[in-house]
């Protein structure tokens, strides 16, 4: 269904998480592509020309395969962590610099703290990844959050802004800071950000596990897709115009520009010719080595591992064509999409700039503080580390619907490889027990028994469709169940045992 007003075209489909291909919009949007090719047919050029059909050839399964096995081969790491400055904003809201290690590289971040910030709290937390080819300044947070204003960024959500490898990180009261390493847009960039999460995350308690959200600008949005599809941990993404599928007639238009008309690289033609197809063309990278090196930036074919998206684009962008968003929409809609749906908004007369789209801030915000709706989120804290000095932290995989069965309580930072026991409940509270604090209140009941992994992750299946008459009160539609899990922690000073933050979902038919 097509509903068009003033402002925007969105393509949101009214049934949950299906999504309509429109007719009409996928013409407007393929003529508005190949209107980028008004020259590249040009006869004067013909003798020239490098042929680099091969180059951008759809990609097979075994290429998609080899991408995923190298993905998988990269670690997400957690090092070198250290906080560089402190200031505020000009809210007042506390601002840390922080760095960490990635590939002997040090990269920076910052971390922008609620604007109600308690250390007793639990917060969502917000991945701002940011456009350009140049680096970012903390003091976009606070365009952003103009933009997003009067919902749940501003007051209840850690802002966690990383740089880039060899970009700058400038600040208004501390500096500039130079992340190490060579550029790679939207694929060693998500390495970065990824494992910027895992030090944010056990380095700050007060951060949700089960609640981590990412929003992207063009080529932030990319990175910011490709972290989801990477990391089941980003659970939202708005994408506000990235690039999805770098073999699109717009982008290969770019890169003939470069190549046969002498035009100079910049924006999505420089990232590709830089990253494929010089490298292809000058035998730095053999052809296969180079398609790998474009289908790893272009999320859309891996739109099968994406969550929850809303995605934005003007069609009169003239950097990042619009038909980068409707393949993606194309490719989400036929992997089924995800709970609680897929949307997308385009817009007649906006550009590459969120301030163009006109209508967009009550949309994103809506979409990103979950609406009306009650997401699964963390409780209860302050909580006590473990000898090993973390925080073992709630979070959890799949939806708490009876129907789907597939619901999954997750905590991470348990000790490695020790045993963990699962409490579920109606009621909360804080009670001093071991070497830490029982969340549940009276009631509570034993779900399960499991084993955590050698990295400390424990997971146990929950069954909300359970026959057990002691848990079936506790699991009915529309109730909301807190669960913890307690796990030996022998070596504590405080006590032998110890417990995770809390959990509460609410379950769904």
């Amino acid at each position: 269904m097509l509903s068009v007003d003033r402002d925007s075209m969105s393509t949101t489909d009214p049934r949950p998480g299906r999504l309509r291909v429109v007719t009409v919009l996928r013409t407007l949007l393929v003529l508005c592509a190949t209107g980028l090719l008004a020259d590249v047919g040009s006869a004067a050029h013909a003798t020239a020309r490098q042929d680099l059909s091969p180059l951008f050839a759809p990609p097979s399964t075994q290429e998609l395969d080899d991408v995923r096995a190298d993905w998988a081969s990269r670690p997400i790491v957690d090092a070198g962590y250290r906080i560089e400055a402190t200031g505020t904003d000009p809210n007042g809201a506390q601002v840390h610099v922080v760095s960490h290690l990635v590939e002997g590289q040090r990269h920076f971040a910052g971390v922008r703290f609620p604007l109600n910030y308690d250390p007793s709290g639990v917060y969502r937390t917000m991945l701002l990844c940011h456009g350009g080819l140049v680096g970012v300044n903390l003091d976009d947070i606070t365009n952003v959050l103009t933009i997003l204003s009067g919902g749940c960024l501003d007051d209840e959500s850690f802002l966690v802004v990383p740089s880039f490898r060899g970009e700058e990180l400038e600040t208004s009261f501390a500096g500039t800071f130079v992340s190490g390493g060579l550029p790679s847009p939207a694929d060693r960039d998500v390495d970065d950000v990824l494992s910027l999460l895992s030090v944010v995350l056990r380095n700050y308690p007060q951060m949700d596990d089960a609640r981590v959200h990412a929003w992207g600008v063009s080529r932030g949005a990319s990175v910011a897709l490709l972290c989801a599809i990477r990391d089941a941990r980003v659970r939202r993404v708005v994408d506000n115009f990235g690039f999805t599928d770098m073999s699109l007639p717009s982008v290969r238009a770019r890169v003939d520009e470069i190549q046969n008309l002498g035009v100079s690289p910049v924006g999505i033609g420089q990232i590709v010719w830089e990253a494929a197809a010089n490298p292809w063309l000058t035998g730095t990278l053999t052809l296969e080595e180079a398609r790998l090196a474009w289908i790893r930036k272009s999320p859309c074919f891996f739109a099968d591992s994406l969550g929850e998206v809303q995605a934005h684009h003007g069609l009169a962008d003239t950097q990042v064509d619009a038909s980068h968003t409707s393949v993606l929409l194309d490719a989400l809609a036929n992997a089924g999409g995800a709970f609680p749906g897929v949307q997308g908004y385009f817009y007649p007369s906006g550009q590459h700039n969120v301030n163009s789209l006109v209508g967009y801030g009550p949309r994103a915000l809506d979409f990103l503080c979950f609406g009306n709706s009650i997401e699964p989120r963390g409780f209860c804290g302050p909580m006590r580390p473990t000898a090993l000095g973390l925080y073992a932290a709630a979070d959890y995989r799949g939806t708490p619907s009876i129907a789907a069965a597939d619901f999954v309580f997750r905590a991470n930072d348990l000790l490695p490889n020790g045993a963990g026991l699962v409490f579920v409940g109606s009621s909360t509270g804080y009670t001093p027990a071991g070497a830490g604090f029982l969340c549940l209140g009276a009631g509570l009941q034993r779900a399960g028994l499991a084993l955590a992994d050698g990295n400390g992750t424990f997971e146990l299946p929950i069954d909300f469709a359970s026959l057990n008459p002691l848990l079936d009160p506790i699991y009915e539609v529309g109730a909301e169940v807190s669960m913890q899990v307690v796990f030996r922690d022998p070596a504590n000073p405080l006590g032998n045992y110890n417990f995770s933050n809390g959990l509460t979902v609410t379950v769904l038919p």
